[in-house]
């Protein structure tokens, strides 16, 4: 178990070291603290990444954190194909946060033009489980 969860937030220009802030949510449990982030500093004209749910976080407040997965846009490619969101390049990262009352699911979104990247950043207190560009 990872602890029962005690909020879920959106975070913005979160300073990960000098020259990068990011944007994206916070899962603090009883045990830890998971960030899923994306930089947000546009580079040029690139349409860059976004954090969404489809889920109500409100309701899982308070359940025990099981698990968490990565799953990348390879094992949700109807998703990525029909969100009409993809110029020329990017992806999709989902995290699902498993629990026992059910499995919720963060979503880093990036588009851009093949040369304006964005890093996504997911850790658990000061483990990166993940970090890569989009």
């Amino acid at each position: 178990m990872l602890g029962k969860i005690k909020s879920i937030e959106e975070v913005f220009d979160l300073r990960v070291n000098p020259e990068c802030s990011m944007d994206g949510y916070k899962v603090e449990t009883e045990k830890h603290i998971f960030y899923i982030l994306i930089d947000n500093k546009q580079s040029c004209s690139e349409s860059w990444g976004y954090l969404s749910s489809e889920d109500n976080l409100n309701n899982f407040i308070g359940a025990n954190l099981i698990e968490i997965k990565l799953t990348d846009k390879a094992l949700n490619q109807s998703v990525v194909d029909n969100s009409g969101y993809y110029e020329d390049n990017g992806g999709i990262q989902f995290v699902d946060f498993i629990t026992d009352q059910g499995i919720f699911q963060l979503a880093v979104y990036n588009a851009h033009n093949g040369y304006y990247g964005h890093g996504i950043l997911v850790t658990k207190d000061n483990e990166v489980l993940m970090k890569v560009n989009l």
